[in-house]
């Protein structure tokens, strides 16, 4: 009876040491996976930032304004945005980098304006968005330039658009040959995932070199 009791007791021992070890095991693989999924997802926003940086190098002429769906009169919107884009259709940006330093500068008329860039992203959900970010030097800030937004940031003078005073950072999206450029509204979850609302987006063209 004394071995089965002692024998018992070895097992017990031996089962809490495997369960504990288990348990230790199993809290190792979870980290080192977490480690995974967390790198995965920083480099994944990594590349996004660096394949938009290097399309983005080069010379662009404005094309466009297009109006998003607002809050106001759709055609009181677009309306303003045509007049303005009037005023824009000399403009052009140039985005160059010099000695590891990202730069823009553009020329509209005789209004000029410099400073530096970079692309960041935002996460909502589980899917990093693009944006760009201008550091002026002289001349306009970039969203007063594209969109004639005011001091607290209200585009084209649309006080009731909702979202537009925090578009300090502009949403991007660039392929070889067209670069958008959008003061956007607040982001929205819907049943497709995030999406911006309301908004108005600058079209521009690649300038060949």
């Amino acid at each position: 009876m004394k071995i089965w009791i002692i024998f018992g007791i070895c097992v017990l021992i031996l089962t809490g040491c495997t369960t504990v070890e288990s348990q230790k095991m199993r809290a190792e693989r979870e980290q080192l996976l977490k480690n995974y999924e967390d790198l995965r997802e920083e480099n994944s926003e990594l590349k996004v930032k660096n394949s938009i940086t290097d399309t983005l190098l080069g010379k662009w002429k404005f094309l466009s304004l297009e109006v998003a769906e607002v809050d106001v009169p759709q055609e009181v919107a677009e309306a303003k945005a045509a007049l303005y884009a009037l005023e824009l259709k000399n403009l052009t940006l140039e985005f160059f980098e010099e000695k590891g330093i990202y730069h823009y500068r553009g020329r509209r008329g005789g209004t000029q304006v410099f400073g530096q860039w970079t692309v960041i992203t935002i996460r909502y959900g589980d899917e990093p968005f693009p944006f760009i970010r201008f550091i002026r030097r002289t001349g306009l800030e970039m969203e007063k330039l594209l969109f004639a937004a005011t001091e607290d940031g209200r585009a084209l003078g649309l006080s009731s658009a909702p979202g537009w005073h925090t578009a300090r950072d502009m949403s991007i999206s660039v392929t070889p040959d067209r670069l958008y450029l959008t003061m956007h509204g607040q982001m929205q979850s819907g049943p497709d995932g995030w999406v911006q609302s309301g908004g108005i987006r600058c079209y521009f063209e690649r300038v060949e070199k």
